[in-house]
């Protein structure tokens, strides 16, 4: 199993801190929804109207851009990994193929073969007398 290099960690945590704010701007959007506004000292709700924008939808935004930009890169990461693997299986039975010894495969994934369903037999066609 490959360690996760330096690049891979700081996107992950650039992604937690992006899902982590908006995961603060959701509590304060609900804090400053329930906030009582008599008076007038709600800092919240004046931001909100600065910003013309909510925080709780705010918040939410940022945390499905947090999981997606989150989701890509483990999805890229993994295909890199598999190539790698991909690479190093076909170099190895380059190596053997030279060398004239017997090939073993060794696969990354685990394929489980499923028997294929029975064919049912056709019915032959009529014959025209």
């Amino acid at each position: 199993m490959k360690k996760v290099t330096t690049k891979e960690f700081i996107w992950y945590l650039g992604c937690g801190l992006i899902i982590f704010l908006g995961l603060i701007c959701v509590v304060f959007g609900i804090i400053g929804y329930h906030m009582s506004s008599a008076s007038g000292a709600n800092f919240i709700e004046a931001f909100e109207t600065k910003i013309k924008f909510e925080l709780r939808y705010l918040g939410l935004i940022l945390i499905a851009a947090g999981v997606v930009l989150s989701v890509g890169v483990l999805l890229f990461n993994a295909k890199k990994a598999d190539r790698e693997v991909e690479k190093k299986v076909r170099r190895e039975q380059r190596i053997a193929a030279q060398n004239s010894k017997t090939i073993e495969v060794k696969n990354a994934v685990e394929v489980l073969e499923v028997p294929a369903e029975e064919p049912q037999p056709q019915p032959e066609p009529a014959k025209a007398e």
